[in-house]
């Protein structure tokens, strides 16, 4: 039993020496062999989505019980399918942001500028709540009314109203609303334009939405309908105007088509709404970015063949909904211009009239 014992201790000494040995001989194999390489390669096969942009791009919803899935979302999600890696979305969207703030209160911010140096693809949707402010501002001066309107909708309502009361006020509504600085949305333009042009990738890709007539399915005058589209047309000119110069592409929303598809309010898409969002944006956009020659036809999944059978059925319907609204316009236009020729000539023949009695 002593004998036993007085040999306990060598035989735990040479058992946890041993120990020893085999740990520090595995130890530097591993930071080399194991994490270096994995992190390189997550980094490599990972694409970065930046969204900015108002209450449209933050999914708003005029119902509280109804949740919708914004266009940077499902954009996403066709991303990640298409490319077959991982998308990181980063999103910097808010209610009823206007240029301004988005200039003064996101672009200033640390990480939003990280987020757009990494980006290979970034959105923006912005400029509609500078014209809806507006309106909440003409609403207030010309119906004398002090009380705050929380949303253009409730100011839209106002002036309804105030215009039934008293149809003369629209000639100053009208007035006030054509006399809009569009100088100072276009300096605010550019200062957005600016300072993510020298944050972003020279290799990434940047898609920029136009405004659409909020108040389309508004029953307003038809002499203010027409100032409102002039007002859209003129601030979407400017977007168009430095689209080359910042190097981002513009998609067309003015005539998609896209107020057949809004919320309650008529004013934010609905989900179908932000779905034809993402499908011009998709057509727009080169999104197939990964070009990985190892990985051949054949292994491209189900999912991504579909998802892009999917974009380019919905790339047709959207071309073919830019066409035929290019077509009614064009209708429009040329029915307005014979109706001046025909007032004209009628205007003429009464002239004619009148000298012949003379």
């Amino acid at each position: 039993m002593n004998h036993f014992c007085r040999k306990c201790p060598l035989q735990s000494i040479s058992l946890f020496l041993l120990t020893l040995l085999l740990i520090l001989s595995v130890l530097p194999v591993l930071p080399a062999s194991a994490s270096a390489p994995e992190t390189k390669e997550q980094e490599d096969k990972l694409l970065y989505y930046t969204a900015l942009g108002d209450s449209i791009p933050n999914g708003y919803s005029a119902d509280d019980a109804m949740q919708l899935e914004n266009y940077p979302v499902l954009l996403a999600e066709d991303l990640q399918i298409i490319n077959q890696v991982p998308v990181q979305l980063m999103q910097f969207t808010k209610n009823g942001l206007t240029t301004a703030k988005l200039n003064a209160s996101f672009l200033s911010q640390t990480e939003v500028q990280e987020a757009l140096a990494k980006s290979d693809v970034i959105t923006l949707t912005i400029g509609a709540n500078d014209l809806m402010n507006e309106f909440k501002k003409v609403s207030r001066e010309i119906l004398g009314n002090e009380s705050v309107f929380h949303t253009a909708d409730e100011a839209l309502q106002a002036l309804q109203q105030g215009i039934s009361d008293n149809p003369l006020l629209l000639v100053d509504v009208v007035g006030a609303i054509t006399g809009w600085d569009y100088d100072s949305f276009e300096e605010q333009w550019l200062l957005t334009m600016k300072s993510i042009h020298s944050l972003r990738k020279s290799d990434s890709q940047m898609a920029v939405t136009t405004i659409y007539n909020p108040v389309e399915k508004a029953e307003l005058p038809g002499t203010l309908n027409a100032v409102v589209k002039s007002l859209i047309s003129k601030m979407n000119e400017i977007i168009y105007d430095h689209a080359e110069e910042y190097h981002y592409q513009v998609v067309d929303l003015l005539d998609s088509g896209i107020a057949e598809h809004t919320q309650s309010d008529g004013l934010h898409p609905n989900q179908k709404g932000q779905e034809l969002i993402r499908s011009l944006i998709e057509s727009t956009l080169d999104i197939q970015i990964i070009q990985d020659a190892e990985v051949s036809a054949q292994a491209e999944s189900e999912a991504a063949a579909l998802a892009k059978e999917r974009i380019a059925s919905e790339q047709k319907a959207a071309e073919q909904k830019l066409q035929q609204a290019k077509q009614k316009r064009l209708l429009q236009i040329c029915l307005l211009i014979s109706g001046g020729l025909l007032l004209c000539l009628s205007a003429a023949v009464v002239v004619h009239k009148k000298k012949r009695n003379f």
